[in-house]
């Protein structure tokens, strides 16, 4: 009788864990439902622009002392997804860059289009987060190629509007490449969501999603090597574990926060470098808080005034139907082949956006939660000019606000 008593006891321990941590994400299934979803305006006045030139922007960054934002969109992410796992026959588009000069009053002059130089696979780019080198004009793009997931490097000639291929960093660490944070022009830290992936072992990517298993990575990358030796490998080390590891930015000089998504929540991890003259060392991590949240995170960035901005996504239920509707809710041609009752469901079809900022004076803020606006993926700031910028992950246009 004691045993059963015992074992009931740890089960119920067992389950208590599990749980626990997952309550706010179970109620998001119900309170954070697109017809539910309580909407919050923080910031003000906003529009959607490029409606009809861009759509499934993951990642944009600022660029400050230029007063443009490079933009990330891949259309083709409606037939290829290698972390939701969509993977539909060809042709599955590449993706397409812009620098939009958001400082400009003229938007149609103000978006341009970046071509891409000397990369061999063509079209073959799909591209999650970006990072971008102001030293050296050099844009760090992770890159879910069918052939092998990677970061490639582009020199950024912002005169000519140019993309020209420089370095591709391939890794067995870098696996499934989410989010970039540069240390310096040869200095990356990138997070891995997934430790199976969605195109090898899919049944295995979605347990791991659900279980919320600290399988995700955060890597520690030297490309020195690399840049010595084109023969070279880079040098890489995991330099932490956690739940879904996506967006990464730098809190201080010595935190970092990792946004993991599954858990909706922030983790913080005090940085110590390696000491100096160690060459080929790694800097060690340490766990020092976790920030919950109301939403499952997806990208972050930082404004000048220090803040965290979070975007990320109210419903995963709501947000798996809509990515997986958009191959044929956004082509006329597979419209034409369906049924009527199909069109009316696009029209009609919501997924939310969720974003929110983080400082340790005053917490967590929220700043937009709506559903105008789908899928939120990344936030930006620009404080001198009183610009914010969210993109999509499947959203048409980006969301534009004017302090």
């Amino acid at each position: 009788m004691a045993s059963r008593s015992t074992f009931l006891v740890l089960l119920v321990a067992a389950l208590s864990a599990f749980v626990y941590p997952r309550i706010s994400l179970l109620k998001s299934f119900y309170y954070n439902a697109p017809e539910r979803l309580v909407q919050v305006n923080n910031i003000g006045s906003y529009e959607v622009k490029f409606g009809d030139k861009l759509r499934s922007c993951e990642d944009v960054i600022l660029i400050e002392s230029k007063g443009v934002a490079i933009v990330a969109c891949d259309p083709g992410r409606e037939r290829w997804n290698t972390v939701m796992g969509i993977f539909l026959p060809e042709p599955v588009p590449g993706a397409e860059l812009y620098i939009w000069e958001y400082a400009q009053l003229d938007d149609d002059k103000a978006l341009t289009r970046l071509e891409i130089v000397d990369y061999a696979p063509g079209e073959d780019l799909h591209t999650l987060g970006l990072a971008f080198d102001e030293d050296t004009s050099s844009l760090f793009i992770a890159n879910h190629r069918h052939d092998g997931s990677r970061v490639d490097v582009f020199h950024l000639d912002f005169e000519d509007h140019t993309l020209r291929h420089a370095h591709s960093v391939q890794h067995p660490l870098i696996h499934g490449p989410n989010s970039i944070l540069l240390v310096n022009s040869h200095e990356f830290y990138v997070t891995n969501d997934h430790y199976f992936l969605a195109k090898d072992h899919l049944i295995f990517s979605k347990l791991e999603t659900f279980t919320s298993f600290p399988t995700g990575t955060l890597v520690h990358v030297d490309m020195l090597p690399l840049l010595q030796d084109p023969a070279s490998a880079a040098n890489a080390e995991v330099v932490a574990r956690l739940p879904f590891a996506n967006g990464i930015e730098l809190v201080n000089e010595t935190t970092l926060a990792v946004a993991s998504t599954n858990s909706a929540s922030i983790r913080l991890y005090g940085v110590t470098p390696p000491p100096a003259g160690s060459n080929g060392r790694h800097p060690t991590l340490s766990p020092v808080a976790r920030i919950p949240l109301g939403f499952l995170p997806d990208n972050l960035s930082k404004s000048s005034d220090g803040a965290i901005i979070v975007a990320g996504h109210p419903h995963a239920i709501s947000l798996g139907k809509f990515a997986a509707s958009r191959h044929i809710c956004n082509s006329p041609e597979e419209l034409a082949k369906t049924e009527p009752s199909a069109r009316e469901v696009c029209d009609k079809m919501k997924a939310g956006s969720w974003v929110s900022q983080w400082t340790e004076a005053e917490g967590v803020k929220d700043l937009y939660v709506g559903t105008d606006y789908p899928t939120s993926s990344t936030a930006a700031r620009d404080l001198g000019r009183k610009t914010g910028i969210i993109s999509g992950l499947y959203a048409k246009g980006l969301l534009v606000w004017r302090d």
